[in-house]
């Protein structure tokens, strides 16, 4: 049986993302892995592992948000903006008022500029930050815009901070807690941070670790995977029949001639498609060539779709 596919895997505190694609590999001899986002070891949450063919999909599900539970600590500034570095700074948060705290949350919304941690994978003349930060060495790092769609404070127990965030791709909350403690004036960085949601994928989806080792057998984690067809729901579907398939397998273009308007969704100039069949599943990724509505309309041999990714059947 071959096995192609995303799980979503609810990762515990201690494992890296990697850890947790190298056990999947091992336990189920899977050839090809990798996961969609990296979580901090402490960190807890969703991670979605591609498997096998799934990995082609990666491209197509990276920009999609994200959403963290997340606590921060306020008064201490520590090496790696979370729990796990020492602490480098102190700074008075007794006497603080609530109001200023929401204020300051407040002001984090939208689109915003971020540095990104010294301890982080983010590369700097083909070099990780984190192996620069490791020797001591710290150095200037450029901005980069992110986009906080909702930041809510659940709770105030000082010097502690629980809240909640959906934002997008590139965003470190580690980073975050340490911007907002600095705009409040006293420090603070991250002690706990859970991820909720990763684009379409949730908690309520995912298998815990020791869920995974409870499973015995290829047959039974094929069936807690999410079939390749169903990982891009949001993206419109071309059903194709045999001569469109044959024609996409080759790395041919589809032209006008060989598609019927009324059978297409709704899709824009540009927009990525998805191309499946009832016996196949999912066949390929299409990019458009022309807007839905033009179909009808345009030159017989015009290019309409081309084809980006392509799965093995």
């Amino acid at each position: 049986m071959r096995i192609d596919g995303l799980l979503v895997v609810d990762k515990p505190e201690g494992m890296t993302s990697l850890d947790v694609v190298r056990e999947i590999k091992a336990r189920f001899l899977i050839k090809k892995a990798g996961h969609i986002g990296t979580l901090d070891p402490f960190a807890t949450g969703v991670l979605p592992i591609v498997i096998n063919e799934g990995t082609k999909l990666v491209p197509f599900l990276h920009d999609d948000p994200k959403d963290y539970e997340a606590v921060m600590k306020l008064g201490e500034e520590t090496r790696t903006d979370d729990l796990t570095g020492e602490i480098v700074k102190k700074g008075v948060w007794e006497g603080l008022s609530t109001e200023v705290i929401r204020m300051v949350f407040k002001s984090f919304s939208g689109k915003i500029r971020q540095t990104p941690p010294m301890f982080s994978a983010v590369k700097v003349k083909g070099k990780p930050l984190y192996r620069m930060a490791r020797k001591g060495i710290e150095i200037e790092r450029e901005e980069r815009e992110i986009h906080l769609y909702d930041l809510q404070i659940q709770k105030i127990d000082l010097p502690i901070i629980h809240f909640r965030v959906s934002c997008s791709r590139g965003t470190y909350i580690r980073a975050l807690a340490r911007d907002i403690g600095k705009r409040i004036g006293c420090g603070a960085h991250l002690i706990s941070l859970r991820r909720t949601r990763s684009g379409p994928f949730t908690l309520e989806q995912a298998i815990p670790m020791d869920g995974l080792k409870a499973l015995t057998g290829n047959e039974a984690f094929h069936s807690s995977l999410i079939p390749m067809r169903e990982v891009l729901l949001g993206l419109p579907e071309v059903i194709g029949d045999e001569r469109m398939i044959r024609k996409v397998r080759y790395g041919k273009e589809m032209i006008v001639r060989d598609l019927d308007p009324q059978t297409l969704p709704p899709f824009e100039e540009g927009q990525w498609l998805k191309m499946s069949s009832p016996e196949e599943g999912l066949v390929a990724i299409l990019q458009s060539v022309l807007r839905g509505g033009e179909i009808g309309k345009a030159d017989p041999d015009r290019i309409a779709l081309r084809p980006l990714r392509v799965f093995r059947p």
